[in-house]
C-alpha cells in the first residue's frame, strides 16, 4: 500500500474509534453530572459503609434491592446475647421503652409458675426472640445508622408516617425507641387521640448536628421526624358504608365498629405535612413518606355488615371487591399530595397456634407449609364449634390475598408514573409508590408473637419491628441515591 494511502486509512481508523467510544459515559461520570455537589454518597463521614461501597458510587452493587432483600431466611445473631442485660445494651439502654420481657401464655397443663419463674420465662423468651436476624438471600442490607436516617427525614417536609391499625403502631412505636437507642432525642406531639407526632429536642447537640449534616433552616425543626395516624380502616365511615353498600350489606346498617381506632383529620394532617415552606426550596427537597397498611381488621369477622353466605368463595370474592374499592379510595385520595411518597407494607399473617413455635422457621419453604396447615391449626385453637366459626372469620389465611390487591394497583401507578415522566423529560412527574413485601419475612416468624396461645397476629416488641425498620432505612436510602 502506498505511503498516502496508509495515511488515510489510518486517520478513517481513528476517526471511527472516536465516534464509537467518545460518548460513551461511564456511570460515575452520570451520577456525577446529576449531582453538580458531587456529592454521591448522602452519608454523613461517621458512616461505616458495606464492603465495595467507594466515595466515587452512588450504589454499591453488594446492596441488595427492594423486595429482593426481603427474600431470605432469618439466620442467629452473631455475638449471641447470652443475657437480658447483653440485649438491653443494645435495643433497651437509651430509649424510653426499656424492653424487659415478651410475655410466655399459660403454663402447660398441671404445670405452675411461681412470680419470679415466670418473670425469668419472660426475659428469657425476649432474648431468645431477639437472638434471630433477617438475612437476604442475595446482596446485604446497610449497616443501620440512626443518625444518617434522620438526616435524610429531615430533607423531607414531614418525615415518616406509620399509618394503620394497632401493627402499624406498634411498627412506630419500636422505631421511636430504635431511634432513641441511637442517641437521637425528640419530643412528642398530639394532635388527637389519633395522630402523634415526634419533633427533634431543640437545642441538644444531637440535633444541632443532625441539623447541621442535613443543611436545613431553623424552620424544618418545628416540623416532626415522624408521626403515627392510627387509622384501622383507612377510609371514613362513609365511604365504607358506600362500599360495603354496593356489595350486599343492608342499607344503613348499624355501625359496630366504634372499637376501632379513627383518625378523622389525616387528609389535613397530610396537607400540612407535605406542604412546601420557603426558606427550605434548596434544601427541604424530598417527599414526606408515609408507610401505610390496613388488612387484619378487613375480615368477615370485622366486616360482618357484609351477606353472609353458604359459600366461602362467595363471601371471599365479596370481601375482595369492597377492599379493592377501598384501595382505589385511598390511592385517589393520597394523590393529591404532590409530595408524598407511599410505602405500603404488606399485611403480615396471623400464626395460629402459635405456641407451638419456640423459634424461626429454617426457611420460607418450611413457613409455607405450615401455613398451609392454617385450618388445621386454627381449628385446633378453638375451645368449642362457635370459636371454631369466629377464629376462621379472622381470615388471616387470606390477608396476603388482600395485600396483592395493593400491589397490582401500585404497579399500576407506577406504570404510569414512568410514562408521564417519560413524555415529560424534565422529570419529576407524579407521586412514588413502593410495596414492601414483608410477608414472607413475617410468616417465618410464629414464635415471634405477643403471647403465645392468645395473640398470634401481633408481635412481642422490638422483635420483628426491629428488622422492619432496617429495611425501611434501607429503601430510604436507595430512594433517595436512585434517580426514577
Amino acid at each position: 500500500m502506498k505511503r498516502g494511502n496508509r495515511a488515510l486509512v489510518l486517520v478513517a481508523i481513528a476517526f471511527f474509534c472516536y465516534i464509537l467510544f467518545s460518548h460513551r459515559t461511564s456511570p460515575t461520570e452520570v451520577e456525577l453530572a446529576e449531582d453538580p455537589a458531587g456529592d454521591t454518597t448522602g452519608l454523613p463521614s461517621h458512616v461505616h459503609r458495606p464492603p465495595g461501597q467507594t466515595v466515587d458510587s452512588k450504589i454499591n452493587t453488594t446492596l441488595c434491592q427492594y423486595n429482593e432483600c426481603l427474600k431470605g431466611r432469618w439466620a442467629p445473631r452473631e455475638p449471641q446475647f447470652k443475657t437480658l442485660e447483653d440485649f438491653q445494651d443494645v435495643f433497651a439502654k437509651r430509649g424510653a421503652s426499656i424492653w424487659s420481657t415478651c410475655e410466655v401464655g399459660d403454663p402447660p397443663a398441671g404445670v405452675k409458675w411461681t412470680s419470679a419463674e415466670e418473670e425469668r420465662l419472660k426475659q428469657k423468651r425476649l432474648v431468645d426472640i431477639m437472638n434471630w436476624v433477617w438475612q437476604p438471600d442475595h446482596g446485604e442490607w446497610l449497616p443501620w445508622d440512626p443518625l444518617d436516617f434522620v438526616v435524610r427525614l429531615l430533607k423531607t417536609p414531614g418525615g415518616i408516617v406509620f399509618m394503620g391499625d394497632s401493627l402499624s403502631q406498634g411498627h412506630e412505636h419500636a422505631f421511636g425507641s430504635y431511634l432513641q437507642e441511637g442517641g437521637i432525642v425528640f419530643q412528642m406531639k398530639e394532635t388527637d387521640s389519633a395522630i402523634r407526632s415526634h419533633i427533634l429536642e431543640k437545642g441538644h447537640p444531637v440535633t444541632l448536628e443532625l441539623q447541621r449534616r442535613a443543611g436545613v433552616p431553623d424552620s424544618r425543626m418545628d416540623h416532626p421526624i415522624f408521626s403515627v395516624v392510627e387509622e384501622h380502616i383507612l377510609i371514613h365511615q362513609e365511604d365504607l358504608r358506600y362500599i360495603t353498600e354496593l356489595n350486599g350489606a343492608t342499607k344503613g346498617w348499624e355501625w359496630h365498629l366504634d372499637s376501632l381506632k379513627r383518625a378523622d383529620d389525616w387528609e389535613g394532617f397530610f396537607r400540612r405535612l407535605t406542604k412546601s415552606r420557603p426558606g427550605e426550596e434548596t434544601s427541604v427537597t424530598r417527599d414526606t413518606i408515609i408507610v401505610l397498611n390496613t388488612g387484619a381488621h378487613w375480615s368477615r369477622g370485622t366486616m360482618y355488615m357484609l351477606p353472609e353466605i353458604d359459600s366461602l368463595e362467595k363471601e371471599r370474592e365479596t370481601l375482595t371487591n369492597v377492599y379493592t374499592a377501598m384501595v382505589k379510595i385511598m390511592i385517589r385520595k393520597l394523590s393529591q399530595y404532590p409530595r408524598l411518597t407511599v410505602f405500603y407494607r404488606a399485611t403480615n399473617t396471623g400464626h395460629p397456634s402459635c405456641h407451638r413455635y419456640n423459634k424461626p422457621s429454617k426457611d420460607a419453604a418450611e413457613a409455607h407449609r405450615e401455613a398451609a396447615r392454617y385450618l388445621e391449626l386454627s381449628d385446633a385453637s378453638a375451645s368449642n364449634e362457635v370459636d371454631r366459626k369466629v377464629r376462621r372469620r379472622w381470615d388471616w389465611d387470606y390477608l396476603n390475598v388482600l395485600s396483592q390487591v395493593w400491589k397490582t394497583e401500585i404497579e399500576h401507578q407506577e406504570w404510569l408514573r414512568r410514562t408521564m415522566k417519560l413524555r415529560n423529560q424534565s422529570g419529576g412527574v407524579g407521586m412514588r409508590w413502593l410495596y414492601v413485601d414483608v410477608y414472607e419475612m413475617s410468616l417465618q416468624r410464629p414464635d415471634a408473637h405477643a403471647v403465645p396461645g392468645k395473640d398470634c397476629l401481633h408481635w412481642c416488641l422490638p422483635a420483628v419491628y426491629s428488622e422492619w425498620s432496617r429495611h425501611l432505612y434501607h429503601i430510604l436510602y436507595l430512594e433517595m441515591e436512585q434517580e426514577y
